[in-house]
């Protein structure tokens, strides 16, 4: 039982719930306002009472609660909130696996004779975690990802559940289709239409049948509702990219604020990569417009790169020949692949203006936080905001 899915609680309106006092025990909406095509991004615990969630527009969510508050999204502040909790997560194990800006996996299995058992590990991670930021965290603890996941599922919101055998065999076979990893709402619709609504349901079926609906990750679901889950934690440093990526609860077509948002993803990215002392050679950017069309844009080079400054010049250039800059855009994203061991990279290879500033603002981070030091054209960027 290893393995551990940490998962912040309706991070952003978490977020915003812990910076207004006023907020706290109300239905808040980060996302769309209401009369806008909006949608919302995240709703605390209180609005989902009213039948919210992600993804609905903002209008339906309106008529379902009207005396709810809606807050425009302040990316920037999450993903600082971000920074904070996966530099505590690094404490207890260095086998991290980003899902998202609010979401990881954790291999514990070799911390044990330092922390504890993987459940005394959880309950470490939540009391930092509550006690630097502020918010909440879920955890699960299971021998796989998915069951990992599972758990964390189950036991929101504030949870730490760990799923034994026991208890797999109990909630497995009942679990609805739509909750297992990977089947979206319009699968489950076809599984359902096929009777299947369970994982039991989904075991019985034959399999020819099945892999007509499910394709060729047929196999794959039905280890899935057996409980096998065979897929490793994949640390940084084993990932074969690493990015991140933000979708915009409204359409944003503010080129400046694209970016500003385009460095702040540099800066994040680029940490990641030299945490993990890595060095990468392609540098990938994501748009995704707001019919729903997703344009990515690399650049492969020879010489690798880890810098802020050197990959947000490489994106930015790789935006303003896309053809999108200055259009809507409703996602954003940077990545960084082709990933080489800095230490065996020949030194000549990637000596870069950038990298003495760059070693400075880490070995701040790592002494004084995350948050100690932050480049100007950040800070002058959050002083317009205010």
């Amino acid at each position: 039982m290893d393995i551990l899915h940490c998962d912040l609680d309706a991070f952003y309106a978490s977020v915003e719930q812990r910076d207004q006092p006023a907020l706290r025990g109300k239905p808040v909406i980060v996302g769309g306002r209401p009369g806008s095509r909006g949608v919302v991004s995240t709703c605390s615990y209180e609005a989902r009472k009213y039948g919210i969630y992600s993804a609905m527009p903002a209008n339906q969510a309106y008529r379902l609660c009207p005396q709810a508050i809606f807050l425009p999204p302040d990316i920037p502040k999450y993903i600082k909130a971000s920074q904070q909790v996966f530099a505590i997560l690094h404490r207890y194990s260095p086998v991290i696996e980003p899902l998202s800006i609010d979401e990881a996996f954790l291999d514990v299995s070799g911390c044990h004779s330092l922390f504890g058992s993987s459940t005394q590990i959880a309950q470490l991670i939540k009391q930092d975690v509550w006690e630097e930021t502020g918010l909440l965290i879920s955890v699960g603890i299971a021998a796989n990802k998915f069951l990992a996941k599972l758990a964390t599922n189950l036991g929101k919101p504030n949870g730490l559940l760990e799923l034994g055998e026991e208890q797999v065999r109990e909630i497995l076979p009942l679990l609805p289709v739509n909750e297992i990893w990977g089947i979206g709402s319009k699968t489950a619709q076809r599984l359902k239409q096929a009777g299947i609504a369970t994982a039991s349901d989904l075991l019985l079926y034959p399999r020819f049948k099945l892999e007509a609906i499910l394709g060729s990750n047929t196999d794959f679901y039905i280890q899935l509702c057996r409980g096998q889950d065979s897929r490793p934690v994949l640390s940084r440093s084993e990932q074969k990219s690493i990015g991140n990526e933000i979708t915009f609860p409204q359409d944003l077509d503010d080129q400046k604020e694209i970016e500003h948002l385009l460095l702040e993803l540099s800066c994040q990215v680029a940490y990641r990569v030299r945490h993990a002392s890595l060095i990468a050679h392609t540098v990938t950017i994501k748009m995704r417009t707001p019919d729903f069309q997703t344009l990515t844009r690399s650049q492969t080079l020879q010489q690798g790169v880890d810098a802020d400054l050197t990959i947000y010049k490489i994106a930015l250039n790789l935006y303003h020949k896309s053809g999108l800059a200055g259009e809507c855009l409703r996602l954003l994203g940077l990545n960084c692949s082709k990933l080489n061991d800095r230490t065996i990279e020949q030194p000549a290879l990637f000596v870069d203006e950038n990298d003495t500033l760059d070693q400075i603002i880490d070995d701040m981070k790592s002494k004084f936080g995350i948050d100690t030091i932050k480049r100007g054209s950040l800070l002058n960027r959050i002083n317009r905001k205010i």
